[in-house]
């Protein structure tokens, strides 16, 4: 008896030992889909009615806000695009003047952005943004010149597709929905309204965002 017991306690122990290196680790709470992460991208799409592309930067944050499953971001961007025209006037007594036009358009907004998965990596995302717009108009020929720079109202609203490549990179295309309140400067010196319209615009693009 007195032989056993030591017995019994040597075999024990390694049981012990078990049990107290197996014990599991306590499992994390769940984190947020919705992340904190500020962000840069740009985009390059093309204006369907005015013809032309247009380049576009942003610098903005993803929000930590879910609401019913959409993620929610601000961010700013900086837009660019421009056109060049001309247009040939008849004075009715068969001498013709050229007129150079061109017309730029730098939209300057402040968007918010939605976006939930609809996969593991794609995503669908709507928003719309407010902002201005920095326009400057120039028309030329040998006999007149015009040049008017103005800022005007701008607005915005986008739907598209995003595909995260990595946690860090992400792809996305879509198409937007651009006014500008701008109209062409009409003068007896342009004899009539310039070509360059600009006003409201569909644009179809492809981008680009890094977060950091």
């Amino acid at each position: 008896m007195k032989k056993a017991i030591p017995m019994l306690i040597a075999l024990a122990g390694p049981v012990w030992a078990g049990e107290v290196h197996s014990s599991k680790a306590p499992i994390p709470p769940p984190q947020d889909s919705c992340l904190c992460d500020w962000f840069v991208g740009a985009s390059a799409g093309y204006l369907l009615d005015f013809e032309e592309p247009m380049y576009t930067l942003q610098f903005g944050r993803d929000l930590p806000v879910n609401l019913g499953g959409w993620c929610m971001a601000t961010y700013l961007e900086l837009g660019y695009t421009d056109k060049s025209a001309n247009r040939l006037v008849d004075f009715q007594r068969q001498v013709f003047v050229n007129f150079d036009e061109e017309l730029q358009v730098i939209p300057l907004t402040l968007n918010v952005k939605f976006e939930r998965p609809i996969t593991d990596n794609l995503n669908v995302f709507i928003g719309a943004g407010l902002g201005v717009a920095f326009t400057e108009f120039e028309s030329r020929s040998t006999i007149a010149q015009v040049k008017e720079s103005d800022t005007s109202f701008a607005a915005q609203a986008f739907i598209g597709l995003a595909y995260n490549v990595n946690k860090d990179f992400q792809i996305y295309g879509g198409a937007r929905w651009i006014y500008v309140d701008f109209e062409a400067p009409s003068t007896p010196l342009l004899f009539g309204s310039s070509d360059l319209d600009f006003d409201s615009q569909a644009l179809l693009e492809l981008g680009a965002r890094f977060k950091f």
